[in-house]
């Protein structure tokens, strides 16, 4: 059953920070090419690194599973004060903030990969193998999110550095959620 969870904890991951990613890169004006590199870059980086850190998956594994809360912690930290930055940029200074599109990025790439270094000893699949699936949903859920992120915007009525403000605060209590919720689910399975 743990099993189960995990392997919804990373495609979880995948959504959460596909959806985030898709919709900064599509409120963020830039051009199509680019963002087509800047999804080719997350896929192809994301599979080396699963790759790179194969051998020292064990490693990886230990130290994710020791540390979990503060890495859980630290990321909704940053998120959520990137969330309230943005809404309080866009509603105090009128101006949109770029650090909606760059501070969270690491922390969602680092969150995947952590996902696919403790998903893959206890799905029984290799962790390069697990990343090249990682790496294709996460880029098919950044394209979709990126060309819908205007449509998005228009039926939610608000400027897009509120819409986005918003879903990064609600990513941000999602980890303090996994915070609460991941300590009892060990402590219930032992």
């Amino acid at each position: 059953m743990l099993e189960q969870f995990w392997q919804y904890g990373i495609l979880a991951a995948v959504l959460i920070f596909g959806l985030k990613i898709g919709l900064a890169l599509g409120f963020s004006g830039i051009e199509k090419k680019k963002v087509l590199l800047i999804l080719v870059g997350y896929g192809v980086a994301l599979t080396i690194f699963s790759y790179v850190l194969t051998p020292y998956t064990q490693q990886v594994y230990t130290f994710v599973y020791q540390y979990t809360s503060g890495i859980f912690a630290c990321i909704a930290i940053v998120i959520l004060i990137t969330g309230f930055k943005t809404i309080y940029d866009w509603k105090v200074t009128g101006k949109d903030t770029c650090m909606a599109v760059v501070a969270p990025c690491p922390c969602c790439f680092g969150a995947i990969l952590a996902s696919i270094m403790l998903v893959a000893p206890i799905a029984g699949v290799s962790s390069i193998t697990l990343g090249v699936f990682s790496s294709v949903a996460l880029v098919l859920v950044m394209g979709i999110t990126y060309f819908l992120s205007m449509q998005i915007v228009k039926r939610m009525k608000q400027p897009y550095p509120i819409v986005l403000g918003n879903f990064m605060i609600f990513i941000g209590l999602y980890f303090v959620l996994c915070l609460i919720i991941l300590p009892n689910m060990a402590y219930i399975t032992t």
